[in-house]
């Protein structure tokens, strides 16, 4: 059965280093089979990551979510290791038009 672990990392990341750690994960997993080998693709430029997906084979329905499970803490600590930022969601708010009379009572930070 197929395992896909979806991660995003922080934008500026080195993204052969992320491929590296990903797969790097994989094969050190014992749950992970070698065949069909797992694959770490880079697929997006998302809203606020580089988003990346980690395709793994293993040999028992069963053991999905353990396998995940596994695979989801040994990226956080590799990850962690080498530096690499898991964000969160950002967005950034345009304002238009503000009255002035708010505008005099806001410090620019």
């Amino acid at each position: 059965m197929r395992v896909k672990v979806p991660v995003g990392v922080a934008y500026g990341t080195d993204i052969a280093k992320v491929l590296e750690i990903l797969q790097g994960c994989a094969e050190n997993n014992p749950m992970v089979l070698n065949q069909p080998k797992a694959r770490a693709l880079f697929l997006a430029f998302g809203d606020s990551s580089l988003d990346f997906e980690l395709r793994v084979w293993i040999a028992e329905f069963t053991d999905r979510r353990q396998a995940l499970s596994e695979l989801n803490q040994d990226i956080d600590s590799e990850f962690s290791s080498a530096g690499i930022e898991i964000p969160f969601p950002q967005s950034d708010l345009h304002l238009r038009s503000v009255d002035a009379g708010i505008l005099k009572k806001v410090r620019p930070v």
